[in-house]
């Protein structure tokens, strides 16, 4: 109560951020193909984001983004939304499947042009686990969400270590690289005790605003 008021002197209109109104309508069309939404921690661990992802030495020396003295387990920036929705699906083994989930959020990367040494991206993720998921049905999932935000893109054949060889594709937006699609490889499934397929894709949502 002893602040003086004082109006600042300048005039303002404000606005949703552009990333804000995609990733709900994101939400509502996902949510309609009877996805659920998952909200994880930006904070993770070495094993979770790597090893349990069937990440390579060289991967992890070139992404990894340790915390300096982190006072629990979860000393890494997540460097995948795929990592964190591997991990959701692995503690809910026990329940009724199909189990389909989906997330939009930050993921941090190694960037010597920021101050900090770290960059920032909003990235999606769409992870679909049960008997039968297979790349046909993330491939169609994805065209859906595609044909609703009116956005051209193709998928052309390629390699990840977290993919089944043949089964995967890059997901391409004016033919520039923006993610990952299709069958977990099984090695991922057996470390997290996922008895289930799995089908997913993780892009960078900054290449659907328009």
């Amino acid at each position: 109560e002893n602040f003086t008021p004082l109006l600042p002197n300048i005039a303002t209109i404000g606005k949703e951020e552009q990333i804000g109104i995609l990733k709900r309508k994101i939400a509502e069309i996902l949510i309609g193909l009877g996805l659920i939404e998952t909200s994880t921690y930006h904070l993770s661990t070495k094993n979770k984001q790597f090893k349990n992802m069937n990440r390579s030495e060289d991967e992890i020396k070139k992404e990894l983004i340790l915390l300096i003295e982190s006072k629990t387990e979860k000393d890494t920036l997540r460097q995948s939304l795929l990592a964190n929705a591997i991990e959701v699906l692995a503690e809910n083994v026990d329940v009724s499947y199909p189990q389909k989930i989906f997330e939009t959020g930050k993921i941090f990367f190694n960037n010597a042009k920021e101050e900090t040494g770290i960059g920032e991206k909003e990235h999606l993720c769409i992870t679909l686990c049960h008997e039968k998921a297979n790349f046909t049905e993330i491939k169609q999932t994805l065209d859906y969400l595609m044909k609703m935000v009116n956005i051209q893109y193709a998928i052309e054949e390629s390699m990840h270590s977290s993919f089944i060889d043949g089964r995967c594709g890059e997901i391409k937006i004016n033919n520039i690289s923006q993610g990952y699609i299709g069958e977990l490889h099984p090695q991922i499934l057996k470390t997290n005790k996922i008895t289930m397929p799995i089908a997913a894709l993780e892009m960078n949502l900054d290449a659907l605003k328009k």
